[in-house]
């Protein structure tokens, strides 16, 4: 999976720059998890949900396997690109964890076989099998993270996009998701301003200042910079 950035630039509501003329690249074959760090503001966020084509793309453009991201190509690029919100109460709606992992792979249409085997084979991957009748309203933090993650596993995609995955999470928490994230073979974006997590999840990283790409390389590496922390505001 590769997804390319070419001088692409975005906008808040109210015509704030988020995002302002960024080009790089996000190829699986080359890292398998990359973190885009930075402080809040920093255009970590907007810059995730433009992938999917949540954000419009103000100038410059996006590719997705080859596919630009434009309007008629939305419902290809989506099947292709799973997103953890920040807020796992955004994504989890079903009354229970088997039902809210089985939603995903039933909007494809897919025979019903398929989707049990779906939902089984996502849910043992996060290793919440036992809490498949569970209320979703009655998980914790930790839980309802891996459950959201299920439910984006379940569809099979390419790349799964996470936007501050290890806000409200403790470090055990923390600690877990990280492991699980490592296990997955998909092309994984976290924005985050987590730095330890970033450490633990992603062997490279870039950083955004005011919507620019002010450093990328290993994350190991940068993270020991301590000048470039301070003057982005991460330390």
């Amino acid at each position: 999976m590769k997804i390319e950035l070419k001088k692409l630039v975005l906008d808040r509501p109210g015509g704030i720059r988020a995002v302002d003329g960024i080009s790089c690249v996000f190829d699986s074959d080359a890292c398998s998890a990359m973190a885009v760090l930075g402080v809040n503001g920093a255009g970590k966020s907007t810059l995730l949900e433009s992938i999917p084509g949540l954000v419009p793309i103000r100038s410059g453009a996006i590719l997705v396997n080859g596919l630009n991201v434009e309007p008629k190509n939305l419902t290809a690029i989506r099947r292709q690109i799973g997103m953890i919100f920040q807020n796992s109460d955004d994504q989890l709606f079903s009354q229970t964890v088997r039902e809210d992992v089985a939603f995903g792979p039933r909007n494809l249409k897919l025979p019903p076989d398929e989707v049990r085997d779906r939902v089984r084979s996502a849910l043992e991957q996060m290793n919440v099998s036992r809490l498949a009748e569970r209320d979703v309203t009655r998980l914790s933090g930790g839980e309802k993270r891996r459950v959201a993650l299920a439910g984006v596993l379940a569809m099979r995609p390419a790349a799964i996009l996470l936007d501050e995955p290890t806000s409200m999470l403790d470090p055990r928490a923390c600690r877990e998701l990280a492991e699980h994230l490592n296990e997955l073979p998909t092309l994984k974006i976290i924005a985050t301003h987590d730095l330890t997590f970033a450490k633990r999840a992603c062997p490279e990283c870039l950083i955004l200042q005011t919507g620019k790409i002010i450093a990328q390389g290993k994350t190991a590496e940068l993270l020991d910079r301590h000048d470039l922390l301070l003057s982005c505001g991460l330390e």
